[in-house]
């Protein structure tokens, strides 16, 4: 059951909403050994759908509808409704319920939508053995779901599932997911597509998050959270956008963005009134590895256990997504790039930068933050810019190569006594000067120190 303050924005006292979801009605300890499976990986990725799938009712090329029935599919490998072949499919108060073990996890499924469109309102959907509840692939395929209940036990038994350029369209769902690497909303190569709204989603395997995007993902009121996994899991070059969610994470990070193969570039993450929190002590709210990035932050909240805001790395997820890689797991990556817009926010907490990544940060209408950037191993570079509105409360000494600020006289920084390095020959703007600060503190010229981020590691990892 989550019990979460609903929802944001504008930040009033709001009194605990209790919020169920399908674990309050299924005890998931009914389906501890379903959940205990580990996923077998060395099977081929579903690059094209096969033509013998199984289903105990098939719409091949025709419309079909049906309501108020109980559909079961109990053999292994099959599904209990395909829709193929320009179908079309229209279902509302129906229950389906599919188990038989699955060989294949990456083609098992409930209800399958293949070159078709379908429409689901009121339905209830209960899924064992790995299964995902709703399974949209290929170009022109449309799923819709409404006013839905979904449970799933298993490894990589997703609720809603797309791949193959595979769309699905989502509001006011109820989702439970109980095995490993098993999503509430989930895209797949090469490419899926989700969009959600008004829904309550709650993952407990390792490595599930809330959304898993490998195509794009947009969510809209949407509250969650994901036991062992972070908010989101985006692999590559895709787009994720939440608008006032919140949503907690116990695993990695409040969002773990990378390339599990060689470094991409346009990954993008927009959050906007939306509030994340991350319950472990080293977990930081956003995570970067072998990846370039561009974030935005508008009127957003990351709560932190940990005290970290943004961490970028030479480093990417483990197969198994329950750990970050380090260089004896992979020594073929590159360092992350990250830039973070942040714009009507108030943040609190630190840039930590690994091997040579790099994390731009600008605070923009009436932003704040509290914190410092440092190098968690070895070399690391950081811009940082203020508008005038903006302010910088500082706990630690920091250095950054571009640093800028449109109040010129840099009074909207409180130094509380530490000093700000910057690199003279990139800010051009301060003239090598020592400017003294608010608190006690002062900016001045790196070339007097070493060029290596002067901060202790901290004696954990990410």
């Amino acid at each position: 059951m989550l019990s979460k303050s609903l929802l944001l924005w504008p930040a009033v006292a709001l009194a605990s909403v209790t919020v169920e979801d399908p674990s309050d009605v299924i005890d998931p300890s009914l389906w501890a050994a379903d959940n205990a499976i580990i996923p077998d990986y060395d099977i081929a990725m579903v690059l094209s759908q096969p033509s013998d799938i199984l289903a105990t009712r098939n719409v091949k090329g025709k419309t079909a509808s049906a309501d108020h029935v109980t559909w079961y599919a109990t053999a292994n490998d099959t599904s209990v409704l395909l829709v193929a072949d320009k179908g079309s499919f229209t279902g509302s108060y129906m229950t389906f319920d599919k188990s038989g073990y699955s060989t294949n996890l990456n083609d098992a499924t409930c209800t399958k939508a293949n070159a078709s469109t379908a429409s689901f309102d009121h339905v209830n959907v209960t899924v064992h053995n790995g299964a995902a509840g709703f399974y949209s692939y290929g170009t022109g395929t449309v799923v819709n779901v409404t006013n839905s209940w979904l449970y799933s036990s298993g490894p990589v038994s997703h609720g809603l599932y797309a791949s193959g350029n595979g769309t699905i369209y989502a509001s006011n769902l109820e989702v439970y997911s109980g095995g490993m690497r098993s999503s509430s909303f989930s895209g797949d190569s090469p490419g899926g597509y989700i969009y959600v709204k008004d829904s309550v989603a709650s993952a407990a395997g390792i490595g599930s998050a809330t959304f898993y995007a490998l195509g794009s993902i947009y969510a809209q009121n949407v509250v969650s959270v994901s036991e062992k996994g972070p908010v989101v899991f985006s692999d590559g070059a895709q787009s994720t956008t939440l608008v006032n969610c919140e949503c907690t994470a116990g695993l990695l990070g409040g969002v773990a963005m990378f390339s599990s193969s060689t470094r991409s570039s346009g990954a993008t993450l927009n959050l906007t009134n939306t509030k994340f929190t991350t319950t472990g002590s080293t977990m930081p709210g956003l995570w970067f590895g072998n990846l370039v990035g561009k974030v935005t932050l508008n009127n957003t909240e990351l709560n932190t256990a940990s005290g970290i805001l943004v961490v970028a790395n030479y480093s990417q997820i483990t197969q198994d997504f329950d750990y970050y890689a380090s260089y004896s797991d992979n020594n073929s990556l590159r360092p992350a790039e990250v830039t973070v817009s942040v714009s009507e926010s108030s943040l609190s907490g630190d840039l930590v930068a690994y091997n040579g990544s790099y994390i731009g940060w600008t605070l923009a209408d009436y932003s704040s933050w509290t914190g410092a950037a440092y190098s968690g191993y070895k070399d690391a570079t950081f811009d940082v810019a203020l508008d005038s509105t903006s302010n910088w409360t500082l706990t630690a000494d920091t250095t950054v190569r571009n640093f800028t600020d449109t109040l010129s006289t840099l009074k909207n920084i409180q130094s509380q006594g530490f000093t700000l390095y910057y690199n003279a020959t990139v800010s051009t703007w301060l003239d090598g000067k020592t400017i003294r600060l608010r608190g006690g503190g002062v900016a001045r010229p790196a070339s007097s120190i070493s060029s290596r981020v002067r901060h202790k590691a901290r004696s954990w990892r990410v």
